[in-house]
């Protein structure tokens, strides 16, 4: 099998307790990474991502904010959101007096339950601050803490990239048509030519378009996955593919 690239999303697909990576799944990494290019998509913004993973794998490509963020040799690159959904997205927030995250190009504002997961896996690295939402100049990632079918509805109305999350009543929005795939794509990584693992709805199109697909779990979206794993078979099935991929 030749591929360019395995892109692993992180958190409940090789991330389990929202802190780190088992030792397990490191090991296996590692092996991989000496056959093939290992590229990170996560959710998270890139500020978040690094202190989940192992220092040696820091120089990996990293895709955070599912797609905003792009990190790759070095080089960090943040894509916002245009000024007209920003401010359609600061009238959504208003009009129903939400909490949220706001990430920008590396502070971030919260206003949301400090005892959610996200709040307890936010600036862990403590590498940024907390400020105002109008302090944020560039709108990177969003993160409604909603499910309201009105909010919803009224997203849907504007070019923003959303998922909802109802395990978690809450609503990830990046800027519009960005998305985990088109990081990959950014990076030069052509369709049919990586193997992706995933979890959730924000990694549905990047695992459509890889050559190789494999779902951590049961999520629905993901049922025409190629693989199926349950949480303890990952460390396994990665350091299988590393091994087909050295033969």
């Amino acid at each position: 099998m030749a591929m360019d690239a395995v892109v692993f999303d992180v958190d409940g697909t090789i991330c389990f307790n929202g802190t780190s990576v088992s030792p397990e799944i490191v090991t296996a990494l590692r092996s991989l990474r000496e056959q093939v290019r290992v590229v990170f998509a996560s959710a998270r913004p890139v500020r978040d991502l690094l202190p989940v993973l192992p220092e040696d794998l820091h120089d990996c490509a990293l895709i955070g904010g599912n797609g905003a963020f792009l990190r790759d040799g070095g080089q960090l690159t943040v894509l916002g959101i245009a000024r007209e959904g920003r401010q359609a997205l600061d009238a959504i927030i208003e009009e129903h007096g939400l909490r949220v995250l706001v990430d920008g190009d590396w502070d971030y504002s919260f206003s949301g339950d400090s005892s959610h997961r996200i709040f307890r896996q936010l600036d862990a690295g403590r590498l940024a601050k907390n400020v105002a939402r109008d302090q944020i100049a560039t709108y990177s990632k969003v993160v409604l803490f909603t499910e309201d079918s009105a909010v919803i509805e009224e997203l849907g109305r504007t070019s923003l990239s959303f998922t909802v999350h109802p395990d978690e009543s809450i609503i990830d929005i990046a800027p519009a048509g960005i998305t985990k795939h088109d990081a990959i794509c950014r990076l030069g990584i052509a369709d049919r030519r990586y193997v992706a693992f995933g979890n959730d709805a924000n990694d549905m199109l990047m695992l459509e378009r890889a050559g190789v697909s494999y779902c951590v779990g049961n999520h629905d979206a993901l049922d025409f996955a190629d693989h199926h794993l349950a949480v303890e078979d990952v460390a396994h099935a990665i350091q299988r593919l590393a091994i087909s991929l050295a033969g």
